[in-house]
């Protein structure tokens, strides 16, 4: 039907034509093997500040002007960042890019994630856009039928058959720009058949064109941008000037033309109705206006073509700006929810030791109460629908930079647990990125609002504070379309059509008097974040902790009956816990050194009645200034034990830390190991990867092609060690920090 039509008359026309402009869709549709390096761009517009050891910090509170407005220290290594009052501190730089994310070939993926997009990613409007689009999606259909191979090749992730995959995308195109513009699907067609037409006109009917600055395969983002600059303004653009006008002529021409207008059903259509109703029966329904009138369909996405018709955009400019924005702007109303989702597994998971790793699902069937499952799973519904219609844009313009391949899919029930868990690496970076994007896209709008109403931004609020009243919120069926309703006047002229016209500047008034004025800004601080006892920065905590408590090594006698005594997980688990515990109070308010540690847990604490019996037995020799010995001797013992179960004690490490001893390497490891203080070498190369290689940078500051001892070596001498003297002289001088965890694995072993 209308979609061959349209490939043909695509085929026809790229056949025709010599144009250079036409040369890349020439390409997709006959040499698809030519455009494995196609390009499509996305690039993170994001705010750094401050520098530690040439690493860059992300900084999530600032102005409008991209200027900081508060200092913080970095969540990763403590620098101090930010500013005042947008006084950023030395070091501040603000990108206007970062992160230039370049793929090749097509990457919208399903055609069911477009049914929630609405937001253009390119610098033209939405009707140039789905045009542009559409005639993509046809060379490439072109292109499918005539070397599938090379065509499944661009398209990713692959799909099975690219015609039926493609011919979707193509009825999603004409759907979004049916909506667009307002029309009936068969005007949609014609507005595409009159673009392709426009496409033989001769280069000097096209200015503008001229010189060439892009090649034929679009190589670079600049040459597919400069590429698409040119067909939006100097092809399509001008077609759809006057287009009511243009496509009436085309009735007209179809009306006359004799090979077609024989057809009963195109004179029903497009022909004069006094020619045939007296031929139909008489008092008949038939007979009525309503059965030969066609009301265009208002809808949010027509209006902004509208305002474009008008060349209305300086005139109506925050209008503009909502309808731009307004496939994401209606989504600012669920953050009350995200919040409070992100609020409740804080306080469930805080301070836990171990992360959970099970799907959402299994999480939900926890016990809970009836009460408390429903409104959990209501929010976990609002969290995965929101971030699968915001997941592009967060990958795109989002003010934290997600890793790569965390937006590339939906998701659902059986995703992780930890992408609902609201942290500051890992997968629990999507929630607070969701969070933060929100909040930014409200902020945007209110600021704009602000300026255009000469109102100053001082109406601030923290983001625990947020309630359904502080946002931007509204109904699109039941708030916008009645509002849109409201003024727009209809007219008719006698032999002619229902005319329509908007009053966009009482639109614009009504918009913001009614969903945007008022509101306050968001400050993103008060985002809640989850922070797992393995995430604290313990560097930090010993610091604390021995400005208020001397400390000294545990006697090996007592190490000894420790490691006897305490010989399962879960009792190294337990004891673990109390003293991180425990850490954190001597942190905050010190103590006697000499205070037996049992005492401290039972009296002071008063966690007697919560702590394993045969753990404070096992620990009824320790003092308080054996806390960080203690620490340094359980986790160890902690990793090890996990090791015996095959688990990874070291899951959270970049992989760049993890690379395999070869069998020459292992070799000369066993022979040190052999003369080594075995135990006091696994607690230290232990604590360093633990301390200095689990954070978010570790790869900047510790460059995994350094050698193990040489990183070492500084790490023992501050602690006046008596392993830095063996380590010296006998730890082999290529084992590199790349292979820190397999060293420390090998030697656990050996101690077995």
């Amino acid at each position: 039907g209308a979609l061959a039509e349209m490939a043909v008359h695509t085929a026809a026309v790229l056949l025709c034509t010599q144009s250079r402009v036409l040369q890349p869709l020439r390409n997709l549709a006959f040499h698809p093997r030519t455009m494995t390096a196609w390009i499509f761009v996305f690039i993170l517009f994001l705010c750094w500040s401050g520098s530690c050891s040439g690493v860059q910090h992300s900084c999530f509170a600032f102005c409008q002007c991209g200027l900081p407005m508060e200092m913080s220290y970095c969540l990763d290594c403590g620098v101090r960042i930010g500013g005042e009052n947008h006084k950023p501190l030395p070091g501040f730089q603000n990108f206007g890019t970062n992160g230039d994310r370049t793929q090749t070939g097509h990457i919208l993926g399903d055609v069911n994630q477009r049914r929630t997009a609405g937001v253009s990613d390119r610098a033209m409007s939405p009707v140039v856009f789905m045009l542009m689009r559409l005639l993509t999606h046809l060379a490439m259909l072109l292109g499918a039928t005539k070397d599938p191979e090379s065509l499944q090749r661009i398209i990713k992730p692959p799909v099975p058959n690219a015609v039926s995959f493609l011919q979707q995308h193509i009825q999603q195109d004409l759907a979004q720009l049916t909506k667009i513009l307002g029309k009936s699907m068969d005007e949609t067609v014609n507005i595409l058949h009159l673009v392709l037409s426009s496409l033989l006109k001769d280069p000097q009917q096209h200015p503008g064109q001229w010189p060439v600055q892009f090649d034929a395969v679009l190589s670079t983002k600049e040459k597919r941008n400069k590429w698409e600059e040119i067909v939006a303004n100097t092809i399509i653009a001008p077609e759809l000037q006057d287009l009511d006008k243009k496509l009436l002529q085309l009735n007209r021409q179809i009306q006359e033309d004799e090979r077609i207008s024989s057809n009963p059903i195109v004179k029903i259509v497009y022909g004069d109705p006094a020619t045939f109703l007296s031929q139909l029966p008489k008092d008949s329904h038939i007979h009525h206006s309503k059965m030969w009138s066609c009301r265009k369909r208002i809808s949010v996405e027509n209006l902004g073509h509208v305002i474009q018709q008008k060349n209305a955009k300086d005139s109506v400019p925050l209008l503009w700006k909502f309808l731009q924005k307004e496939p994401e702007l209606r989504l600012v109303k669920f953050l009350p929810e995200i919040l409070a989702l992100q609020k409740d597994l804080v306080r469930r998971f805080q301070n836990t030791t171990d992360v959970m790793h099970c799907s959402i699902r299994d999480f939900l069937k926890e016990p809970l109460s009836d009460v408390m499952r429903d409104v959990l799973q209501r929010r976990v519904n609002v969290f995965l629908s929101v971030w699968n219609k915001l997941r592009s844009s967060l990958d795109t313009n989002g003010e934290i930079k997600l890793p790569k391949g965390y937006c590339d899919a939906d998701l659902t029930l059986d995703s992780e647990l930890e992408v609902l868990l609201p942290r500051r690496q890992g997968l629990g970076l999507c929630s607070t990125a969701l969070a933060s994007y929100l909040i930014a896209l409200h902020n945007d709008c209110i600021h704009s609002v602000n300026k255009h109403v000469k109102e100053d931004d001082g109406y601030l609020i923290s983001a625990s504070e947020v309630s359904d009243l502080h946002l931007i919120s509204y109904e699109v069926e039941r708030d916008l379309i009645p509002l849109i309703l409201s003024n727009c006047q209809y007219s008719m002229e006698k032999g002619g059509e229902t005319l329509q016209d908007f009053d966009l500047e009482r639109i614009q008034q009504q918009v913001i008097s009614k969903f945007l004025q008022g509101k306050p800004l968001i400050a993103p601080k008060g985002i809640p974040i989850l922070v797992y006892r393995h995430d604290r920065n313990y560097e930090q905590l010993f610091s604390d902790v021995r400005d208020k408590v001397d400390q000294s090594a545990l006697p090996s006698s007592v190490m000894n009956t420790i490691s006897g005594k305490l010989q399962s997980y879960s009792d190294v688990c337990d004891a673990l816990s109390i003293i991180e515990v425990t850490l954190g109070f001597l942190a905050m308010a010190g103590e006697n050194a000499d205070m037996l540690l049992a005492e401290y847990i039972q009296n002071v604490l008063q966690m007697g009645d919560q702590t394993n019996p045969h753990v404070l037995q096992a620990l009824r020799r320790c003092h308080l200034k054996h806390s960080i010995a203690l620490w340094q001797l359980l986790s160890t013992h902690k990793s090890e034990q996990l090791l015996r179960l095959r688990r990874d004690p070291f899951a959270d490490i970049n992989p760049a830390y993890k690379e395999e001893l070869t069998p020459e390497i292992a070799k000369l490891l066993n022979t040190f190991l052999v003369h080594s203080r075995l135990e006091t070498f696994l607690q230290e190369l232990h604590e360093m990867i633990i301390l200095k290689l689990s954070h978010v940078r570790a790869v900047h500051e510790f460059k995994p092609r350094w050698s193990l001892k040489e990183s070492l070596l500084p790490y023992l001498d501050l602690k006046y060690s008596e392993l830095a003297p063996e380590l010296e002289e006998a730890f082999p001088d290529n084992i590199l920090l790349s292979h820190a965890t397999a060293t420390w694995k090998a030697a656990a072993l050996f101690k077995r």
